[in-house]
């Protein structure tokens, strides 16, 4: 992986932070990766006269390739529109693959199958789970944002997690009231399983 000079690269748990958290370098390695794994297996087994069906091709997808741009997807999100578009293309060209179809297809029409990424809201998911949790250490960060008036200001800089998945909140209709809080239990699951003497 080639590194512009001046930067520093992290790498953590798959995941590739650079000093401006732009997370350019991470999305070329995912497109790079998955487009690896699209090219190695997929359209082997995509052959048109012996190959798999539709249906296990776009398994294998999931399975192989989505999951690569699944994961971590809730911190990579923060990047810039442009950056996150040059994962498009990836998604793009397994659909067609999985699908058999030409390179003309309009993308729309390939995204009935398979939801485009930007739609796939995982950090939905993750903030609805995270609001059952008050005592969790980012449930602070996300829901008590105390910086929601200078991104209101600053529309060119790129809000946090909280701040960017509160109108997709409003749009399900949740509730901070309405959620059920649910706590872990102080002592670890080995000390339940211990028996007293008799």
């Amino acid at each position: 992986m080639s590194v512009p000079a001046g930067w520093i690269i992290i790498v953590c748990q798959l995941l590739i932070f650079d000093c401006k958290l732009s997370f350019l370098p991470h999305l070329r390695y995912l497109k790079n990766m998955s487009m690896k794994a699209l090219n190695n297996l997929i359209r082997v087994v995509a052959n048109t006269s012996w190959g798999a069906d539709q249906y296990t091709l776009l398994h294998l997808y999931r399975s192989l390739v989505r999951s690569k741009l699944d994961y971590g997807c809730i911190v990579y999100m923060s990047a810039r529109k442009s950056y996150l578009r040059m994962l498009h293309p990836v998604q793009n060209h397994a659909v067609r693959v999985c699908l058999c179809t030409y390179r003309t297809s309009p993308s729309p029409s390939l995204l009935a199958n398979e939801p485009p990424l930007c739609t796939r809201k995982l950090s939905i998911e993750y903030c609805l789970k995270l609001s059952s949790s008050t005592r969790s250490p980012t449930y602070g960060s996300v829901f008590e944002s105390k910086f929601k008036k200078f991104f209101d200001q600053k529309s060119n800089q790129i809000p946090p997690l909280g701040i960017r998945v509160e109108p997709d909140l409003q749009v399900v209709g949740y509730k901070m009231q309405d959620t059920l809080q649910y706590s872990l239990h102080a002592d670890p699951p080995s000390m339940a399983l211990k028996t007293t003497p008799h």
